[in-house]
């Protein structure tokens, strides 16, 4: 007996993350932990940036009402763009090393 042919496609395996430090100066107080799920880091980096546009309405709205805004909410928008910054540097050096891999 012969085997079948499969017509189903072969499920591509996504590269991991780099790793990548972030937060105050690059320390590496924060870092991206290698080899973490690309697709759940680029979920994550696009739920932040929400985040930030959500604030940066809510800072936007406090300001021309002239109400306060606080100096936290503003290094809150510094550190959350870091960490969007580092989840996608991360992601995409992954990928330009499963391509370079692929060569």
């Amino acid at each position: 007996m012969s085997p079948e042919n499969s017509t189903t496609p072969p499920k591509a395996q996504l590269p991991k993350l780099r790793p990548c430090s972030f937060g105050p100066d690059y320390t590496e107080l924060f870092s991206i932990n290698e080899s973490a799920d690309l697709v759940g880091a680029l979920s994550i980096a696009a739920d932040l940036a929400d985040g930030v546009s959500q604030l940066c309405g809510r800072l936007g709205a406090c300001i021309n009402d002239g109400e306060v805004a606080y100096l936290a909410e503003v290094r809150t928008l510094g550190f959350i763009g870091d960490v969007v910054a580092a989840l996608v540097r991360s992601a995409g050096r992954g990928l330009q090393a499963a391509g370079e891999d692929a060569q």
